[in-house]
């Protein structure tokens, strides 16, 4: 580090040893300033409602996702025994797409989805790899048996919900003016 000589407002130098000053990125949500370009300018004047649509997207997804589990629906397994772990990971997500939609304990209800997600990954998933569908030899294509990449996707969304919160137009914090977690 180099010496300086620093003057303030009334002529007095000073002697430092601080090198040069460094600027610290920040995430600069809502801004949108011209350096960032077109679409920088337009993500960052309109994050809050961009937002709003990927947590309420992934919401519905997730509410989808439970529904289908928790009632067997859509193509479900229902013929096969199915582990009680299904069932409770249906209600989480159930629970938490409600929650992540409306915006209320969002943080919590992201956690939660996260450790269904992991679990989900490692416990069922992890065997069949990365791969969109599973290749059987003996029973052939089956959509049914796909790889961890849904999950992992699943995992990642939530990541991020729990990392922003409901934004700014959360339940929660329309009602109570922050969020409580």
């Amino acid at each position: 580090m180099a010496n300086t000589t620093h003057s303030d407002s009334s002529g007095t130098k000073t002697r430092s040893n601080r090198g040069p000053r460094i600027a610290k990125p920040r995430l600069r949500f809502g801004k949108g300033s011209p350096e960032d370009g077109y679409l920088g300018q337009f993500f960052g004047a309109h994050f809050a409602e961009l937002y709003l649509i990927f947590r309420v997207g992934f919401a519905i997804m997730t509410l989808m996702h439970g529904l289908q589990k928790t009632f067997l629906l859509w193509g479900f397994p229902a013929d096969q025994d199915l582990d009680p772990a299904v069932d409770i990971a249906g209600i989480v997500e159930l629970i938490a797409a409600f929650l992540i939609g409306f915006g209320i304990l969002t943080r919590i209800a992201a956690g939660a989805m996260m450790v269904v997600a992991a679990l989900a990954f490692f416990l069922i998933h992890l065997e069949r790899g990365l791969w969109p569908h599973y290749w059987d030899a003996h029973h052939g294509f089956d959509t049914l048996h796909h790889g961890g990449e849904v999950v992992i996707l699943h995992f990642l969304c939530a990541w991020v919900i729990g990392i922003l919160g409901s934004g700014k137009w959360g339940l929660e914090r329309r009602l109570t003016g922050k969020e409580l977690l």
